[in-house]
């Protein structure tokens, strides 16, 4: 390959990474594809897989080598197969390109999102480089998410990105079309916008307290350091009733112990919100006995009620490959001890299954409902609509972004909540041990927020939304579109490419 392509490469490579949080540089997605195009035109096979896996090598590095704060096993394999799908798209690209010639570059919007998808599903799924997820900054023209979801905003976003390949490609004959469509294409979204916010004027209103601890992952979880955890979010917990909370909310894991078989604990938490008399939801580690010799470790966020001890527990469903789980270890056992053997460091957590809603004060005047999602569940728009759907009238996440430092994981994880708030258009009250503890409106709005790394409580007051958006009401109806689309793309291009062959073989 020439340096222009290598160049052609580290463009899209750097434009795709300075697109994504803690960067306000989201408008760089709209190009950052665009040097590729340039490349991948007359290029061999080979040097199509090489390009791309290298390019997508240094777009991974680049936005989430934050794992190695955490897992360095669990880095470098995400670093090595991440890039695949990014190779996937290229390959895909490339034979389309084959066949089609130009035309094909209008079907790249079907063929990536189609490939992003695809990276949200299975045991393996891992939906962090969402390319929608770039616009996380920009209020306005991600409105239209409440309809599609964050899928729309990535095909938005890719047939930019061939409209300004076709500005550049034919700067005679179609140009003027072409910057005439580009420019449309990007207003129209802006416009949309503007008349598509929602009035922010629940009749009902609910004060939530978010409880940030800043206590170091690694060390909260050592015995001597136990009793100085519980200190700390008691201490916090009794500054935030000068609010009057309606509802307390302390981090994931934010107990590390088994909280609900911890009774000295479980006691100090419960006189506590006795004395407050409002109602607490933490994440904790929880487990259930299957038989006399086994049981089952769960992420779990478990209500607290004052003045009794029925207690209300939602287990996390979708967890972490590679770190709280050992990916089809139902379905292949010895996984999980190949993982200890090589001593990984992989947690045994079990999925749960359960879609419940927690209810305050049921039958008063004064009641509500919530959802609660659990750190990486955040990232999955199917999974926030289900709860949704189900009647809550608000979200809660919890999470522990410690374990990543300052880098720009947590950044990425809390701009990710914003497409919850807008697909459902439902509050969300995000709490976080370390930060970013934050309060979205359902505009997507942050209406208030923490700083990283700063011990800290956030009250505010949300809304209880029992209006759902389109998107809430029929789920990712997208998804069947763009299936539906990339099938028939690869139907009528292997007909195309048998045809040629055939072709080929009657002309000789």
């Amino acid at each position: 390959m020439t340096r222009k392509d290598w160049f052609y490469l580290f463009l899209t490579s750097f434009g795709l990474i300075l697109a994504y949080p803690p960067f306000p540089t989201g408008f760089m997605a709209f190009m950052a594809l665009v040097p590729f195009f340039f490349f991948i035109r007359k290029k061999t096979l080979k040097e199509v897989l090489l390009g791309s896996y290298i390019a997508a090598l240094i777009w991974s590095t680049g936005t989430v080598y934050w794992i190695g704060w955490a897992t360095v096993a669990g880095a470098i394999g995400t670093l090595i197969v991440y890039p695949i799908y990014f190779v996937l798209f290229a390959l895909l690209l490339h034979w389309t390109l084959k066949f089609w010639g130009e035309k094909a570059f209008w079907m790249t919007p079907v063929i990536w999102t189609a490939i992003e998808m695809i990276t949200a599903s299975g045991q393996l799924a891992f939906p962090w480089n969402i390319i929608g997820y770039s616009q996380s900054y920009y209020r306005y023209p991600i409105q239209f998410a409440s309809l599609t979801g964050v899928y729309g905003i990535s095909i938005w976003i890719i047939l930019i990105n061939v409209l300004f390949y076709q500005v550049l490609k034919h700067r005679k004959g179609k140009f003027s079309r072409y910057i005439f469509s580009l420019i449309v294409l990007y207003l129209v979204p802006w416009i949309h916008g503007l008349f598509a916010l929602p009035e922010n004027r629940p009749e009902i209103n609910r004060t939530v307290a978010l409880i940030q601890g800043n206590i170091d992952p690694r060390k909260k979880w050592t015995p001597a350091f136990i009793d100085s955890n519980f200190v700390i979010y008691h201490d916090l917990t009794e500054q935030s009733h000068r609010f009057s909370p309606d509802l307390i909310i302390w981090p994931e894991t934010a107990t590390p112990c088994y909280l609900r078989y911890r009774y000295s604990y479980l006691q100090k938490v419960k006189d506590q919100i006795d004395s407050l008399n409002v109602p607490l939801l933490t994440g904790t580690p929880d487990y259930v006995w299957i038989d006399e010799n086994h049981f089952a470790v769960y992420n779990a966020a478990l209500l607290l009620r004052p003045k009794s001890w029925e207690v209300e527990l939602y287990y996390k469903q979708n967890l972490v490959p590679f770190s709280e789980r050992v990916p089809f270890v139902d379905q292949i056992p010895f996984l999980y001890n190949l993982a200890a053997r090589m001593d990984l460091d992989i947690g045994s957590y079990a999925p749960g299954h359960s879609t419940g809603i927690f209810s305050i004060n049921p039958g008063t005047t004064n009641a509500f409902r919530f959802s609660t999602i659990i750190c990486f569940e955040s990232v999955f728009p199917y999974l926030v609509r289900k709860f949704m759907a189900n009647g809550a009238q608000f979200l809660v996440i919890i999470t522990n972004d410690g374990w990543f430092g300052n880098t720009a994981g947590p950044y990425q994880h809390a701009q990710m909540a914003i497409f919850r708030a807008i697909e459902n258009r439902t509050w969300i009250a995000r709490c976080a041990n370390t930060g970013i503890s934050m309060f979205i409106d359902p505009s997507g709005k942050v209406v208030s927020r923490t700083r990283l790394n700063q011990k800290s409580t956030l009250v505010h007051q949300i809304g209880l939304q029992d209006n759902r958006s389109f998107f809430n009401r029929h789920g990712e109806w997208i998804i069947y579109i763009v299936y539906g689309e990339f099938l028939i793309i690869l139907i009528m291009t292997a007909v195309k490419s048998v045809l040629s062959k055939y072709l080929k073989i009657r002309h000789s």
